[in-house]
């Protein structure tokens, strides 16, 4: 639609009459807070170095496996690398195939090794969502630190209900259930909030009773634990229950939400 000639258009009412944009103090104002809040906290999937690095070693290591390494070569890195809970009872003969000082270091060990691509891909995607804002919040010393006694703890928690399994146990599920404990002591917020922020790492650590009194944080708790007990309890057979470690998985997020606050440098400075 055309303008008819001779016809000036009023001027703007946010324009001098010079054409100039008029700026009022209350438009200055806000949005000079929208920049500072846009500034001020990381974008929730500006991942930290440390998860892509976690993750494509896992993939590194599980491509060398499946793709380079032949059957015998396989199997050998499992024996050695895997977590077998009955090497450390009644030493059953397998058990002395593997590399001297096997039982030292398969406790983290098995959390880099993986069943197929799919327990890595879903291990990948929890450990993105629930490792970004712990990353953030640790640093990448005490975030590796944390992760490694995530995986002792799972790793432990599995070998005191099955002490004489001679079969090898994979998978970063113990560190990623350590992670989500870590997470429900301050991303979700305490008592009031009920959103998951995994881009506000800054977050005050809550006490334990101020995270069971965030309905949120409960639900997810009490959704873990019975999801998981139920997979041990045998109803979770018909999806690979049998083939699950539960048991790392509570240990693990056990370890993590009681004992996050151990590594956290923020609550050093921060009331509770």
């Amino acid at each position: 639609m055309r303008r008819p000639r001779g016809c000036r258009p009023a001027p703007h009412k946010d324009r001098n009459e010079d054409g100039a944009r008029r700026v009022t103090p209350h438009q200055s104002s806000r949005t000079d807070d929208e920049t500072t809040d846009r500034g001020r906290y990381p974008p929730a999937f500006n991942v930290p170095g440390i998860i892509l690095i976690l993750i494509a070693i896992f993939a590194v290591i599980h491509a060398i496996r499946v793709f380079v390494l032949g059957p015998v070569a396989a199997s050998d890195v499992l024996l050695d690398f895997a977590f077998i809970p009955g090497c450390y009872g009644d030493v059953d003969e397998i058990c002395g195939f593997r590399s001297p000082g096997a039982d030292l270091w398969t406790p983290i060990s098995y959390a880099f090794l993986h069943g197929d691509w799919t327990h890595l891909g879903v291990n990948a995607v929890w450990l993105l969502a629930f490792g970004t804002p712990v990353a953030r919040r640790l640093g990448t010393a005490r975030f590796v630190g944390f992760s490694c006694a995530g995986a002792v703890v799972g790793a432990a928690a599995f070998s005191a209900l099955n002490p004489t399994l001679v079969a090898p146990v994979i998978g970063a599920s113990g560190i990623v259930s350590a992670l989500m404990g870590g997470a429900c002591c301050f991303a979700f917020g305490g008592r009031g909030r009920t959103r998951f922020n995994p881009a506000r790492a800054d977050l005050p650590v809550v006490s334990i009773a101020d995270a069971l009194g965030n309905r949120t944080v409960l639900v997810f708790i009490a959704v873990f634990f019975a999801t998981n007990l139920l997979i041990g309890s045998g109803v979770g057979g018909a999806f690979g229950g049998g083939s699950i470690a539960w048991e790392a998985h509570l240990g693990g997020f056990a370890f993590g939400f009681l004992a996050f606050r151990l590594f956290d440098p923020l609550s050093r400075i921060r009331t509770p």
